[in-house]
């Protein structure tokens, strides 16, 4: 089996008011082949994103932190209120994309979750 055969696409929502972020954030990930991502949109708005989140359940969305017109905290609540497994990046270009906020949704053992803290 093939590396491509053998992991499952990861699904990818850009939220990004500004076309030249979220359209370059898409050709860069659709050039690297060996990341298997597919791009499921580029939106601009809060409600194109929720909409997008329960049609296509991403697996991953990146959301533009520097976008003033696109409402960070409503795609985090909704993160948040959801029980798909779902991660959320918000990336700036501000600061020549060196960081990002990650937000994952994830289980763990009681006992791990001492090791995670460190």
């Amino acid at each position: 089996m093939t590396r491509k055969q053998s992991q499952k696409t990861k699904r990818v929502l850009i939220a990004s008011n500004h076309t030249l972020f979220g359209e370059g954030l898409r050709s860069l990930l659709q050039q690297r082949e060996e990341a298997d991502v597919e791009v499921i949109g580029v939106v601009s708005n809060v409600e194109d994103a929720l909409h997008a989140l329960s049609e296509h359940r991403p697996d991953l969305i990146i959301v533009d932190y520097d976008d003033e017109l696109l409402n960070r905290e409503d795609i985090l609540t909704r993160f948040l209120e959801t029980e798909q497994q779902l991660r959320v990046v918000l990336l700036s270009i501000h600061d020549g994309g060196r960081e990002a906020l990650v937000y994952d949704r994830r289980t763990m053992e009681a006992s791990q979750v001492g090791d995670w803290l460190d």
